[in-house]
């Protein structure tokens, strides 16, 4: 997320809330990268639901 977003201040109370760069098109360039790095596939409706940190860990928990 980090490298997505291009800072140091992801943490793990990032969400699309607080997160400046965390818009449309550093997200769909996360999911990308999420299903690149986890070798995982996301349905459209399953990237809409990764709003903050913890329901991306959660995502790519219930992919492996």
């Amino acid at each position: 997320m980090r490298d997505v977003f291009e800072t140091e201040d992801v943490t793990i109370d990032a969400s699309q809330k607080n997160c400046t760069k965390w818009d449309s098109l550093h997200h769909l360039t996360l999911a990308s990268e999420l299903e690149e790095a986890f070798n995982i596939e996301l349905e459209p409706e399953e990237i809409a639901e990764m709003t903050d940190y913890d329901k991306v860990v959660a995502m790519i928990k219930s992919k492996l």
